[in-house]
């Protein structure tokens, strides 16, 4: 009886790995997003609370900054790899991964790791906070 309350508490204690295979989904379609100009649907996949600190020096970005930004930043082409999911508690998830991208109007090819927050809000992940960093 005390072997069997014991599993079932480690069973209930144990956090829910969050869905990978989605999560790496939500990044592929926010970049799309972002790429297409697509500001409501970029828009949506942000929690309340938002923010990003990328690699320019400007400091962190609230959601109307980063959404504005895709007016001034356009995309011409991007690669997404080597994804990386942990959980953080049972309503979370760090998403890391690699990214190689081109800038319209600039001859420089970009390389950055990303480090992002993923937080569940009833029934789906928002992104809650985005670090960029460059690598060589």
């Amino acid at each position: 009886m005390l072997a069997s309350a014991w599993a079932q508490q480690q069973t209930q204690a144990t956090p829910a790995r969050p869905p990978a295979s989605a999560l790496e989904a939500k990044v592929r379609r926010a970049w799309e997003d972002f790429k297409n100009k697509n500001k409501s649907g970029f828009a949506a996949i942000l929690a309340d609370g938002f923010a990003e600190v990328e690699d320019d020096g400007g400091g962190s970005r609230n959601a109307k900054a980063e959404v504005a930004e895709i007016d001034e930043f356009n995309l011409d082409q991007y690669t997404l790899k080597d994804f990386k999911i942990k959980p953080i508690g049972a309503d979370g998830a760090l998403v890391t991964y690699m990214a190689e991208y081109t800038v319209s109007g600039q001859s420089v090819h970009q390389k950055a790791a990303y480090g992002e927050v993923w937080v569940r809000r009833g029934n789906d992940w928002k992104l809650l906070y985005v670090q960029e960093t460059k690598v060589k």
